[in-house]
């Protein structure tokens, strides 16, 4: 008996302190895959114009407005398509507003949410034409990245999209 206590208590102080042992394993930095597309506000702002139609990247929304379809492309702007014949859809325009995943249409007004900012703007079909009537700036948070990954940002700089590295 006397000799199986002190073992009994060499055993349970080498079981103890491997508990408290520091493993460099565990200190694994975390793995950043999608980098930041970011922008100034200024070429935010300055870059909502209509542009030629071209072709749809990365899909999203669709937008119905009497005889004008707009189609999302995701964090680039929207496609405008004259509908007046739902068979055969012609491209009209392409309203490029970087940052752009959304739109809702009330009493010919458009409003768009830019990356942070909420726009809203007149479409003519006719002459092709946009105006910006309003810019609501910081409405929206920045946006995130899939995999939660966080970009240091300076106070003018807006984050459009994240793409993978």
């Amino acid at each position: 008996m006397k000799k199986l206590l002190p073992a009994l208590c060499i055993l349970q102080l080498f079981l103890l302190t491997g508990c408290c042992w520091y493993c460099v394993d565990d200190d694994i930095p975390p793995m950043n895959n999608y980098e930041a597309v970011i922008i100034t506000r200024a070429e935010l702002e300055s870059a909502v114009q209509v542009l030629p139609p071209h072709a749809i990247e990365k899909a999203g929304k669709i937008y119905i407005k009497d005889n004008l379809m707009f189609i999302n492309d995701k964090n680039q702007g929207f496609h405008v398509y004259n509908y007046s014949n739902p068979q055969n859809p012609l491209p009209v325009a392409f309203i490029n507003t970087p940052g752009a995943t959304d739109l809702a249409v009330r009493n010919n007004t458009i409003y768009i949410n830019q990356a942070v900012d909420l726009l809203t703007l007149q479409y003519n079909p006719d002459t092709n034409t946009i105006q910006v009537t309003k810019r609501n700036r910081n409405v929206f948070p920045q946006k995130e990245a899939p995999d939660a990954s966080y970009a240091g940002l300076d106070n003018d700089e807006i984050i459009i999209d994240w793409q993978l590295k």
